[in-house]
């Protein structure tokens, strides 16, 4: 259950930030502080993407408890290799070989981490 959990708050996250990339491109960023803040409040894709960062900080909080501090760090940088994917299959964006590179690095650290 505790590692459900865990792939909860990262996947939150994940979800979080997809959400306010999407919403984002709604707000009107000329408009001053106040025009800003209405626009965010405004946007149910911004207000569900604030929700998903409430729930997966929720969930990191369960983590910290459930896991040492050490681990889930490592393990919640697994959220950077979704996060590639998520901007290649929905944002159509274009990930440069050194990108590749770093992710690939990323995903070793985590391996040998959680073997050690």
């Amino acid at each position: 259950m505790k590692y459900f959990m865990l792939l909860g708050s990262v996947s939150m996250a994940v979800v979080a930030s997809t959400l306010l990339k999407i919403g984002s491109r709604t707000v009107n960023f000329d408009s001053g502080l106040w025009g800003i803040m209405i626009g965010y409040l405004s946007s149910p894709v911004i207000v569900g993407g604030f929700a998903a960062y409430a729930l997966g900080a929720l969930l990191w909080v369960y983590c910290l408890a459930a896991f040492d501090l050490s681990y889930v760090s490592f393990v919640s940088s697994i959220q950077y290799v979704l996060l590639i994917l998520v901007s290649i299959l929905i944002f159509n964006e274009q990930i440069s070989m050194m990108k590749w590179i770093g992710c690939g690095f990323i995903m070793i650290g985590v391996f040998f981490w959680l073997k050690g």
